[in-house]
């Protein structure tokens, strides 16, 4: 398996740890300045403390929507709940945008869904069972990987090259049983009572007046065409040349058995006994048809439970304190890079200047287009009171 960053696209995001930056951004403006090393330090500090107090506030707003939380929860009427749901979604996306993730609109989630993943697997999706799905995303990449071909009988490998996300985070809310089941009822025209029946499997639905569950799941290393697979309420779809396979090849012994059948139950002569034997045997034949398809199905839901197993880093409450951790990392990033770039020129330049000798270092050291987020890291420098902006030409302050 590789994987590589895909240079077609600029993203916010810098896929560098912050160590290796810092050495690589001091080596290729030649500093050796000790005090330039404790600022890195102090960034990493700072971003702690800061980080801690952020995760503090998010994991509280998200405390009544947990699914997890084992703690007795204050009651909330419809309108604190949906007042808090309101600003937890806000800080979601304020702490994503901070981290450099991108929002995957509708249209990207609709091509998605209409193409077929390059592992075969194809599963289908009813968003109908959702009031909210947000899904965010950073590092799209390239992946080649090597699968059995189904072209050549899965006797022989074949070379596959697609794109994956590196890091995606998805956020469902789903819809109440009694909420869900009106829409099924005036949709199907039946009574609410039948539409719960018909609902009665469906888990993801919420049944207890109690919960008010939303679902954040992060994963890694997700195909873009493959994102359905993430959701819990997929149902598997067999592939046109499974379905062939069974009909050409378990389409012929059913019907093989059911001339048998006919050909020994229409004979005068026939006893019970030869007729039951007939009735077994041709039972027998259904049977191995049904477990057939069976086992196909069996061999789906294996595949995708271990792929889903292999792509989740976190869930729910600790997504968040992943996704806290993304963000403060991308800001100190951001941050430094700003700073010492700034300190190391003889004169003051404009913010212009500074974004492109930033990402023009990234490019020749790394091999890597990013699209800098230069505004985070100066609007940084100014809180701590290190920037100093002369009509546009920036500088900063010794640390």
């Amino acid at each position: 398996m590789n994987i590589k960053y895909n240079n077609n696209i600029e993203e916010r995001f810098i896929p560098i740890d912050y160590n290796k930056l810092c050495s690589d951004t001091l080596k290729y403006l030649n500093i050796n300045n000790t005090k330039l090393k404790k600022f890195a330090n102090y960034l990493s500090r700072y971003y702690y403390d800061n980080s801690y107090e952020d995760l503090q506030i998010l994991k509280n707003n998200y405390i009544p929507f947990s699914p997890d939380d084992d703690v007795l929860l204050d009651e909330y009427n419809i309108e604190q709940l949906k007042e808090k749901e309101n600003i937890l979604f806000s800080q979601i996306d304020d702490t994503l945008n901070n981290a450099n993730y991108e929002i995957l609109t509708k249209k990207m989630l609709e091509k998605a869904i209409e193409e077929t993943s390059p592992y075969g697997i194809e599963v289908s999706i009813n968003f109908d069972d959702f009031d909210e799905v947000k899904i965010y995303f950073r590092g799209q990449s390239i992946k080649t990987d090597i699968i059995k071909d189904p072209t050549k009988l899965y006797l022989k490998n074949k070379t596959i090259t697609f794109p994956i996300y590196r890091r995606l985070l998805l956020v469902i809310k789903p819809k109440r049983l009694e909420t869900r089941a009106e829409e099924l009822s005036k949709l199907d025209g039946i009574s609410i009572q039948e539409a719960k029946d018909k609902l009665k499997d469906n888990d993801i639905l919420i049944k207890d007046n109690q919960d008010q569950n939303i679902y954040i799941k992060l994963f890694k290393n997700i195909p873009q065409i493959d994102l359905e697979m993430l959701f819990p309420n997929t149902k598997i779809k067999m592939k046109l040349f499974d379905k062939l396979k069974i009909a050409i090849f378990g389409g012929g012994g059913t019907i093989s058995g059911a001339l048998t059948l006919s050909a020994k139950l229409g004979s005068i002569s026939v006893n019970p006994m030869s007729a039951l034997v007939a009735l077994g045997a041709f039972a027998g034949v259904l049977w191995r048809q049904v477990k057939g398809v069976l086992y196909k199905k069996s061999q789906y839901m294996a595949k995708l439970a271990q792929k889903l197993y292999f792509y989740n880093l976190a869930n729910n409450t600790s997504a968040l304190i992943q996704c806290i951790e993304n963000a403060k990392d991308e800001q100190k990033k951001e941050t430094f890079l700003a700073y010492i770039f700034l300190s190391s020129q003889k004169e003051a330049i404009s913010k212009e200047e500074l974004d492109k000798k930033i990402e023009e270092f990234i490019f020749k050291t790394y091999n890597l287009k990013i699209n800098f987020e230069i505004s985070d890291g100066l609007e940084e420098l100014k809180n701590m009171n290190l920037l100093i902006d002369n009509n546009s030409k920036l500088e900063v302050k010794d640390f």
